[in-house]
C-alpha cells in the first residue's frame, strides 16, 4: 500500500554520448539511499551490475568502498548506503552524475526535475518516460556501441552474424524491454516493503505510466 504522504522525486536520467538520446523519467522516493538508487538505474537501463559504479555530487564521490579501498585515484569514496537522496536535494542539488563500469564508462547525468506527491494506490518508483533501449554490457562504451549497432542493424555487414553470435539475440534500439524493467522495479519495490536495499530480477504485471 503506498503511502500518500510521503514525499516523491521526478528524476531524468540520461545517458552520455549516444544520439539519439537513451533516456529514463522515473518518480522515486526521496528515502532512497543512493545504493537504491543505484539499483534503480541499473533496472530501468537493464544494466547487469557487473562492474563497479559511482555517483558525482558536487566535489564528493559516493560508491561501494567495500570494493574500492575506500577512495578513488586518492579521493575520498563516501558511501552510497549512508546517504539518502533527500540529503542531497536539501544541498539544492538539481544534476548529478551516475558512472557505471570504469571501463565502457557509461555516464548518466541525472537531472532533477521537481517533487511530487505520491498519489494514492501507487507503489514507488515507477517509470513514467522514456525512450530507446540501453546498450548491451561489455559492448566498449558510447563509440563501442555505434560500432555494435551498425553490425547489428545491416544484415549485409561483416560483422553481422560475429556480432549476433555475441549478444545471442536479435537487438532492437527502440525496444525498452518494458518486461524486464518492470519485473526489476516491481522487486525494488518489494524489497522496499521489507526494508531491503536490493533489486533484482522477477516477475510482476507492468506498471509502465508512459504519458504523451
Amino acid at each position: 500500500m503506498a503511502r500518500s504522504a510521503q514525499k516523491i522525486v521526478r528524476l531524468r536520467i540520461e545517458l552520455s554520448d549516444t544520439s539519439p538520446p537513451i533516456w529514463r523519467r522515473v518518480d522515486v522516493p526521496v528515502d532512497f539511499p543512493l545504493r537504491r538508487v543505484h539499483h534503480l538505474i541499473q533496472a530501468v537501463f537493464d544494466w547487469r551490475d557487473y562492474h563497479l559504479h559511482q555517483f558525482e555530487i558536487g566535489d564528493r564521490i559516493y560508491g561501494a568502498p567495500e570494493y574500492d579501498d575506500g577512495d578513488i585515484g586518492g579521493q575520498k569514496l563516501y558511501s552510497d548506503r549512508n546517504i539518502r537522496l533527500a540529503a542531497v536535494l536539501a544541498r539544492g542539488v538539481e544534476r548529478f552524475i551516475y558512472r557505471y563500469d570504469f571501463g565502457d564508462d557509461w555516464e548518466h547525468v541525472v537531472t532533477v526535475e521537481g517533487a511530487l506527491e505520491a498519489e494514492d494506490g501507487v507503489e514507488y518508483p515507477i517509470l513514467v518516460d522514456g525512450a530507446r533501449r540501453a546498450p548491451p554490457e561489455d559492448c566498449g562504451g558510447p563509440l563501442g556501441f555505434e560500432a555494435f549497432l551498425e553490425a547489428m542493424l545491416d544484415e549485409d555487414h561483416e560483422e553481422h552474424e560475429s556480432m549476433m553470435d555475441w549478444h545471442g539475440a536479435r537487438f532492437d534500439p527502440d525496444d525498452l524491454e518494458l518486461a524486464i524493467v518492470e519485473a526489476m522495479l516491481e522487486r525494488i519495490r518489494a524489497s522496499r516493503r521489507k526494508g531491503q536495499a536490493k533489486g533484482s530480477r522477477a516477475t510482476t504485471n507492468r506498471v509502465w505510466t508512459k504519458r504523451a
